[in-house]
């Protein structure tokens, strides 16, 4: 049975879908690196936001320590119920935290949390625990702090009774890097001189922004992009019906969490990515006052939704890309399909990879407290001469 007839038939019989079906290759890897006890010391899992990285994380740490099986899941042992539930004693979790709270050195990161920060924190690894792709989004988190790795440094040297390996996973290792960039020294320090029977899983979609020191100390997995087919099928565990499944899948360029990030949407989001693209492309005093002052309030609001909104630009901008080179052949989304087209047509010449840097350093701009209206005014003077190929100015 084929790979595809095997996660739809997972489906009608009403299974979750596993890790294996979703990255079947990197999955037989890590399966080998388990089966032929080469587990490294530290992991680097990089690649396409939305890939399941995180999940296969989890997983991957789930495998090391089951006590069943030495090469596969058992999913039944102690061990393996207690990563179910992130609940593992010998499971750290790392992932960021708003700025403020290291003020207090002799607090640990979690103590030194607001109590609806940590209610929220709570709730979050609850529905991690039953939701892989859930992402833990922290409000206000910008970074991961330098106490959590001076919290991490205290206790990972620290014995333990259990024949089991310590395994630390950060997400979003690449917020190591933010500010001054002492959460990444710090990490570095206890990379080069690992605990033992002690492995660190970073995860990140953005490699380049880890220290060199830091890859070079740990083995890189790199995650393919989710196939359509992939995407549509786990739509349709979740309830999406097939035809909305497919024009998802399409959109979303192999991203799922972006694809469920638009079921939860509760809106026509071919009309609202139409309405984004074209406030921001078409020259409009109005419109871009409209667009500065709407978006500079979501920034302060609501960031999440502001990084949501620039998800979906960088959507099109993608697809106008597919488009373009002719592998775009959907026949289902005439309507989004026929605006590209007019879109290449008008702007023959925009540089579209540039473009999607400039929304990548849009949403960036969030973490490093930039004033928003601004940000975003030169964001729109920018588009602009990206849209006639022009090339931007190098910021000194």
């Amino acid at each position: 049975m084929g790979r595809r007839k095997k996660i739809e038939s997972r489906i009608l019989v009403k299974e979750k879908m596993i890790i294996s079906d979703i990255q079947p290759t990197i999955w037989k890897k890590l399966l080998k690196i388990k089966a032929n006890q080469r587990v490294g010391s530290a992991y680097v899992f990089t690649g396409f936001r939305g890939s399941g990285k995180e999940w296969a994380s989890i997983q991957f740490a789930k495998l090391i320590n089951c006590n069943e099986l030495k090469d596969a899941l058992c999913n039944n042992c102690n061990s393996c119920l207690q990563f179910n539930s992130l609940q593992h004693p010998n499971l750290k979790l790392i992932f960021p935290l708003p700025a403020g709270i290291n003020s207090n050195k002799n607090k640990g990161p979690i103590d030194s949390l607001k109590k609806e920060e940590f209610d929220y924190i709570t709730k979050s690894l609850e529905l991690k625990s039953k939701d892989p792709f859930y992402k833990i989004n922290v409000p206000k988190a910008n970074r991961i702090p330098i106490s959590c790795i001076r919290d991490l440094h205290k206790t990972i040297y620290l014995k333990t009774d259990s024949s089991n390996k310590k395994i630390v996973i950060i997400f979003d290792a690449h917020l190591l890097s933010q500010g001054m960039g002492e959460s990444a020294n710090a990490l570095l320090k206890i990379l080069e001189e690992p605990p033992k029977n002690t492995i660190f899983i970073l995860v990140t979609d953005k490699k380049s922004a880890l220290l060199p020191t830091i890859m070079s100390r740990c083995q890189e997995i790199a995650f393919p992009i989710l196939d359509l087919d992939t995407i549509r099928i786990m739509l349709e565990e979740k309830g999406v019906k097939n035809q909305q499944a497919i024009e998802l899948a399409m959109i979303v360029g192999g991203d799922f969490r972006q694809a469920i990030d638009l079921v939860n949407s509760n809106e026509n989001f071919v009309l609202e990515i139409k309405n984004l693209v074209n406030q921001i492309i078409n020259i409009s005093e109005n419109g871009w006052r409209e667009f500065i002052n709407n978006f500079s309030m979501l920034a302060y609001r609501n960031p999440e939704e502001f990084k949501f909104k620039f998800y979906l630009l960088q959507t099109w901008f993608h697809q106008a890309y597919r488009s373009r080179v002719g592998i775009y052949k959907s026949e289902d989304l005439e309507e989004l399909k026929n605006s590209l087209n007019q879109f290449n047509k008008k702007y023959p010449n925009a540089n579209l990879n540039e473009i999607n840097k400039l929304l990548e350093e849009s949403v960036h701009s969030l973490s490093r407290n930039l004033y928003t209206p601004l940000m975003l005014t030169n964001f729109l003077i920018s588009l602009q001469k990206l849209l006639k190929g022009k090339e931007l100015e190098p910021i000194l």
